[in-house]
């Protein structure tokens, strides 16, 4: 269910010769950085929003030395590079010092994100930094860049500069779900119902998200507001759009969206139970549609909810820089009662997928 985006690599080569002994003479002492932005292939998927989306590239980024490592260390030096045509080959000036922090933001394409304005020199904080978020309306909020979409991305070094040869991986600053279901024939049993879908919806995404991605976080926070994405529905193929299908029996679709650390509930005990127990602002997919009986008519309306998270029953986190893939296999519809918001579905078969880097 829980599969880790691929990371990409930025190994740092300081590129002058200075002794670390002179780290402390002067404050504003710089050094030439020369650091490879090694991206580790993941695809390139369509996204529905008609766009390729590519997930590996590096267009532009933003380098952030803040002069420690407490909450409110200074910002003491900024760039901002565009046009990286050779991210094996990418040069910057840093200021020494010992146990700095360096920030790596890529894909903003936005040259006044951290600029004098907006993060000054001596008096910008890493608190601040931490506290600046991204809003959300749509989907298509996630990606940067024109024609072709982006994810942005946030990467950390700490320590001293300069230093030898550091890795510092970069995380997206988004989670994806990729959603495959069927629903079987029932035919043969006596009275059998199917479940004819008609959309899927991926709900309550948070509407603001920080720049700082870690996979591995897993400190509660509930979101401000959370939206709803569009109704998804019908089909699209080919070069328009990412080739989602909606269709009656069977069907896929994917999303991205910000992270949403929703907790950990231990009164679930089964994945039957995780929606009635689900916090409120909880990230979540609905799938609606028809319960078909073997006569061919309608029996009922049905409404199916999954919540995401990092395991299948008390687990609702949604960490960023992580891909959920689901696949749902739905056997007959048993509907407990109509006037239900949430109407039951039984036998219900939800297969995970799980790969780690």
């Amino acid at each position: 269910m829980k599969n880790f985006l691929n990371s990409l690599l930025i190994v740092v080569v300081l590129a002058v010769g200075c002794s670390k002994e002179n780290l402390n003479t002067t404050k504003n002492s710089t050094a030439e950085v020369n650091f490879s932005l090694i991206p580790v292939e993941f695809g390139a998927p369509l996204t529905r929003a008609g766009v390729l989306a590519d997930e590996n590239t590096i267009k532009d980024l933003w380098i952030l030395q803040f002069d420690g490592t407490a909450e409110n260390s200074l910002l003491i030096k900024s760039e901002y590079i565009t046009g990286i045509t050779d991210p094996a080959n990418t040069q910057i000036v840093l200021n020494q010092g010992v146990n700095h922090r360096v920030i790596f933001i890529a894909n903003t394409f936005d040259p006044l994100l951290f600029d004098g304005t907006n993060a000054p020199l001596n008096t910008y904080t890493y608190s601040q930094f931490k506290g600046k978020t991204i809003s959300l309306a749509t989907e298509s909020d996630i990606f940067t860049g024109s024609g072709t979409s982006y994810l942005r991305m946030y990467g950390l070094y700490e320590g001293d500069l300069p230093n030898k040869s550091e890795s510092v991986l970069l995380y997206r600053i988004c989670a994806k779900i990729n959603l495959t279901y069927t629903s079987e024939d029932v035919s043969s049993v006596t009275d059998g119902v199917r479940f004819k879908i008609n959309s899927v919806q991926l709900k309550n995404v948070p509407t603001t998200y920080s720049y700082i991605s870690n996979p591995s976080n897993d400190i509660v926070l509930t979101p401000a507001s959370v939206t709803d994405y569009p109704v998804t529905s019908g089909s699209l193929t080919g070069a328009a759009g990412e080739a989602y299908n909606i269709g009656d029996y069977s069907g896929y679709v994917t999303y991205y969206f910000p992270e949403n650390i929703a907790g950990i509930n231990s009164s679930v005990t089964s994945q039957f139970k995780k929606s009635l127990y689900a916090p409120a602002k909880a990230t979540w997919l609905e799938i609606k549609g028809e319960g078909i009986g073997n006569d061919g008519r309608l029996n009922e309306y049905a409404t199916f909810k999954f919540y995401l998270g990092n395991n299948l029953t008390d687990n609702y986190n949604v960490n960023s820089n992580t891909s959920y893939n689901i696949s749902i296999r739905f056997k007959g519809v048993d509907v407990a009662d109509m006037r239900m918001e949430v109407i039951r579905i039984s036998d219900i078969e939800i297969f995970q997928e799980e790969e780690w880097l």
